[in-house]
């Protein structure tokens, strides 16, 4: 596991509490990032401290592009916006060319490792234009977007969902997004905002869950000094070198605020502080048996560069190690999708965010987008429904299995992740059977796989490993319901295109397959077509057509149903008929229009 620690000094009584975190990690010997912001800049006594720590203890040194302030931003910017994202165009750039400036002025040298909760596709092309030195940048907060929006009470806005959990090359367009090659790429190295629990994360609020003693204590997942979480967490991260090429990475960004009682943790501040020095110990712990290399945040960049190429999947096995659920999440990320499987609903995908559309994003008062920098999904399962609660299921993937008249829905069923592989075809998940009991008396498994093979296209395998009659016929319907948007909130779906390709009812299928299209209008509407190759739908606001297509023999039936307004959806399904030991196989492929 590579570690990057990260400090930012603090003002008035914090600012102890940031010496304090400053003397911890050098007494541990451990490497360290300091990023520092404009306003601190133009105190003397907190530069000399500054080049002290760099002289002293090589601490890096770069800038922290949150919160202004100073005589030159005073005088030529005067605003009391504190998010360099959220600034039109024209102010980012003075504010980047201040910053540069000062910093330029007070250490001779311009820097290579810079910060941010969030840099828009603007920033980051302006950043790069205006410091080719820069490597590295702390671009995103992993997952903060609605959930954290509703649990500070509205007040932070920060949405920047739908990126990488970890380190990413981003694009020029969209900085969430992973760069596809050198020429889509922005440029420099991007991590996230901390390491994130990837089952509560995605389950809650994540800001609860991270490598943040602080945040950990939020979550009231400790009790006193006694926190097992923290390091469990820590290893879970440092168990995804197994999937990824012997590669692992975390994140630790504590604000000094964190190590005294405040709004959101009432704790004694000797709990606080020691907590964060048990955390940073640990570290140091896996370091001397081998584990873990701390490096500075453009060492890591170098790293990077130099071992993972653009365009890499990345991929995390996620369980639960708080709660005792054994639930397991899977994700996978690469230039064309990031996927989450979540395996406590039988393997069904629950977050999609189809990357291949390549959408674009500038945020800022002089952009479309305003406030919302987050990548859109076309599945979120937590914020649009997932299986069905109240009224009907929402945006998520299924196979529903049918035997005589009764149907049930793999999405009510747990699995675990049972394996996964990495060859050269690609990232290979297979689950651990599904047991489905029907009211007959009919009892069956059926094993998912899910085979990414990069370029948007995945294959999912669904085989009836074992059947109590075997001569029963089980029909199976591969199931995608989804929509698009940024939010819990549904967007308008007029402008999307359903499709079957088949053998449609009216036709001879003598004369060849044909193609059938919907305009979407909210009228619910089926269109369908038998011995189905395909069915798909084109959503221009995310520039991407979702496709299931038959892998092999065409299905039995295709269909594409619109939804409604109380149930703003579509749904795609592909029905075919399996024995034991049987397989249905289709591709689900994410492509830009």
């Amino acid at each position: 596991m590579i570690l990057n620690l990260l400090h930012r000094p603090a003002e008035g009584d914090d600012h102890r509490l940031f010496l304090l975190q400053q003397d911890i990690a050098h007494e541990l010997g451990l490497k360290v990032t300091l990023l520092v912001d404009l306003k601190s800049m133009y105190d003397e006594q907190m530069v000399d401290l500054f080049k002290r720590y760099e002289r002293e203890y090589g601490d890096e040194v770069g800038i922290w592009f949150v919160g202004f302030g100073g005589p030159e931003f005073d005088e030529q910017i005067g605003s009391k916006e504190v998010f360099l994202w959220l600034y039109p165009q024209e102010d980012k750039q003075r504010i980047l060319e201040l910053a540069l400036g000062r910093f330029r002025k007070v250490f001779g040298r311009d820097p290579s490792a810079v910060g941010s909760y969030h840099f828009d596709a603007g920033s980051l092309r302006l950043l790069k234009a205006l410091c080719p030195s820069v490597k590295v940048a702390v671009a995103g907060c992993f997952e903060e977007g609605v959930r954290v929006f509703h649990g500070c009470n509205n007040s932070w806005y920060l949405f920047n969902e739908g990126m990488p959990w970890g380190p990413w090359y981003p694009s020029r367009t969209h900085a969430l997004r992973p760069a596809v090659d050198e020429d889509d790429a922005a440029g420099i190295v991007a991590v996230p905002h901390l390491t994130r629990d990837l089952v509560l994360s995605y389950e809650g609020r994540n800001d609860f869950f991270a490598t943040h003693p602080g945040n950990v204590q939020r979550a009231i997942a400790n009790l006193g000094t006694e926190c097992p979480y923290m390091f469990n967490l820590v290893d879970q991260h440092r168990l995804q070198e197994d999937y990824n090429d012997g590669f692992s990475y975390c994140h630790v960004f504590v604000g000094a605020g964190w190590l005294k009682p405040n709004h959101n943790v009432p704790e004694p501040e000797q709990v606080c502080q020691q907590l964060y020095r048990d955390f940073l110990a640990y570290f140091v712990e896996l370091r001397g048996q081998g584990m873990l290399t701390d490096m500075t945040m453009s060492e890591f960049a170098g790293w990077y560069r130099e071992h993972v190429p653009i365009g890499r999947p990345q991929v995390a096995l996620a369980k639960e190690v708080l709660y005792g659920s054994s639930k397991h999440y899977f994700w996978y990320v690469d230039p064309y999708c990031r996927v989450t499987v979540d395996t406590a609903q039988g393997g069904s995908i629950g977050d999609l965010r189809p990357y291949a559309g390549q959408v674009e994003c500038v945020t800022g008062p002089d952009t479309p987008h305003l406030v919302y920098g987050s990548y859109p999904y076309v599945i979120h399962s937590q914020y649009r429904s997932g299986i069905a609660h109240h009224f009907a299921d929402g945006a998520r993937t299924t196979l529903l299995v049918t035997h005589q008249d009764e149907t049930i829905d793999l999405g009510r069923c747990r699995t675990r992740c049972a394996q996964v592989t990495r060859d050269g075809a690609g990232v290979h998940l297979r689950l651990s059977p599904a047991r489905l009991s029907f009211q007959s008396g009919l009892a069956a498994s059926i094993e998912t796989t899910y085979h990414f093979v990069g370029q948007g296209k995945i294959l999912i395998e669904r085989r009836l490993a074992d059947v109590s009659d075997p001569a029963a016929i089980l029909r199976v319907q591969e199931y995608f319901k989804g929509c698009y948007g940024t939010t819990e909130y549904p967007e308008d779906m007029h402008g999307l295109q359903l499709a079957v390709e088949g053998a449609c009812p009216e036709v001879d299928r003598a004369e060849g397959d044909v193609v059938r299209t919907l305009d979407y209008e909210y009228r619910s509407r089926t269109i369908q077509a038998a011995h189905a190759r395909a069915v798909s739908v084109r959503i221009p606001q995310v520039n991407a057509e979702v496709r299931l297509e038959a892998a092999g023999e065409p299905a039995a039936l295709g269909q594409a149903i619109e939804g409604y307004l109380f149930n703003p959806y579509y749904t795609l399904t592909l029905e075919t008929a399996l024995t034991g030991g049987e397989e249905a196989r289709t591709w689900l492929t994410i492509r830009k229009l």
